[in-house]
């Protein structure tokens, strides 16, 4: 009898346990999935692709340089002098552009004097246009997408001409033979960030032309070469750097996620079925509309539903008693400036502003600037300034100023990286 007690006793207990961990499961289950849709709902942190930038346009990274330093010419034939004895002084100076970090081009002069094989001393003028790769483009990038240390090899081909000699022709050996100014450069060009637009560089370089260049040799081929060795600066002119391109696939998924949340809340089931509609629209992204995380299909559907049944969305920096509609679209700066980072964003304005007009919505903005840069009253005022920016945006596509409502954050340490505090945030609302 105590044995069948005892017996019975254990099993009422191993049941009683197994309950117990089902629901501390259970618990967990609905702890990490809660945690997991908060952190969906809130404000995302930009991230930028790897190896994707953009140029600012025509007008950016043009860059001018000078350089001096010393030459050698070792013509054929030789002659009978050593290369310390022919070294002479020499100028460049050139004027190119970067298309991207890695591929630029430029035109540059060189000249002076160089000594002959004979050891005569004679002028020359040099314009050659040459085609330039930076190998270390993606080593120590500064927040414009400029490397610290460059090492840019070239190659190019130019023209190149001796005023000593007779015009038209060469005298080689006492012989009138044609004048091919025809020349090959090449070299290396090594690089320093001294500012955000200013270089150290240092080259050493060639150029390879016809053996009679200089009045010395009969023959028609390339055979004469000058090497140089110089230092100078380079200068950027117009904009400088690079624009990094925000991945939009976060904010593609909070998009869905969003569009789960709201239709399961609609069906009355606010739990399993919004994570699985989440889990599944996520595996379903549509590659075409990549970079559509404006949220603007969240508010398509807000906008769809019977106004008591809409619930409130506050974003970070609003007041939270006000009614707002849709996911917030935020529009990036650059450094210092009340300039798009990406003119592209615009494209959202133009569907905010039908929104609006359609269903009688007041537009909210917000600017803000980065902390970690300028004073308090220099970013209250570039903050001002970004606001003014998008709110004159929306004037243009059709929304009267009373309609719009614009103000200021300051310098504001929201985000861990800076560039992601240069913004303006816009907001669709009740009236």
């Amino acid at each position: 009898m105590e044995k069948n007690f005892l017996m019975t006793m254990l099993l009422l207990f191993s049941v009683a346990l197994n309950i117990n961990a089902d629901l501390q499961s259970e618990s967990a289950n609905k702890i990490l999935t809660t945690e997991k849709n908060e952190q969906t709902i809130n404000p995302l942190k930009p991230i930028y692709l790897d190896d994707v930038t953009i140029s600012s346009g025509w007008n950016s990274n043009w860059f001018i340089e000078a350089k001096g330093g010393a030459s050698a010419f070792i013509g054929t034939p030789v002659g009978c002098a050593d290369l310390f004895d022919r070294i002479m002084p020499t100028f460049q100076i050139g004027f190119g552009k970067w298309f991207t970090p890695a591929v630029g081009g430029r035109i540059e002069y060189q000249g002076m004097r160089f000594k002959n094989a004979n050891l005569q001393k004679m002028d020359y003028h040099y314009v050659h246009a040459d085609f330039m790769y930076n190998l270390t483009h993606k080593l120590q990038c500064n927040e414009y997408g400029m490397s610290k240390f460059d090492v840019i090899p070239f190659i190019g081909i130019g023209m190149i001409y001796n005023p000593d000699s007779p015009q038209g022709y060469f005298l080689a050996d006492g012989q009138q033979v044609g004048n091919h100014p025809f020349a090959f450069s090449y070299g290396i060009e090594l690089r320093y960030l001294l500012s955000h637009r200013l270089h150290l560089i240092g080259e050493i370089s060639g150029l390879t032309t016809m053996k009679n260049f200089d009045c010395v040799g009969t023959e028609n081929n390339f055979g004469d070469h000058m090497f140089n060795v110089s230092i100078g600066l380079s200068y950027t002119i117009g904009k400088r750097g690079w624009k990094k391109v925000i991945d939009a696939r976060p904010y593609i998924h909070q998009n869905n996620y969003l569009l789960s949340r709201y239709a399961s809340e609609n069906d009355g089931d606010p739990t399993n079925t919004v994570q699985n509609n989440y889990n599944d629209k996520t595996n379903r992204i549509d590659v075409d509309n990549m970079n559509n995380y404006s949220g603007l299909n969240s508010l398509k559907r807000r906008m769809s539903m019977d106004a008591t049944n809409q619930n409130e969305v506050n974003d970070t920096l609003g007041d939270s008693t006000l009614i707002k509609i849709g996911v917030p679209v935020y529009f990036y700066f650059k450094l210092n400036t009340a300039e798009l980072v990406d003119e592209t964003q615009l494209s959202n304005l133009d569907e905010i502003a039908t929104i609006a007009k359609e269903h009688n919505l007041e537009i909210y903005i917000k600017g803000a600037a980065d902390k970690a840069t300028g004073s308090e009253e220099c970013n209250r005022s570039l903050s001002i300034e970004r606001a003014k920016y998008i709110a004159r945006q929306v004037m243009k596509r059709g929304i009267d100023k009373s309609y719009i409502k614009a103000s200021s954050l300051g310098g504001i340490d929201q985000f861990p990286l800076n560039e992601a505090n240069r913004f303006c945030v816009v907001i669709l609302r009740e009236i």
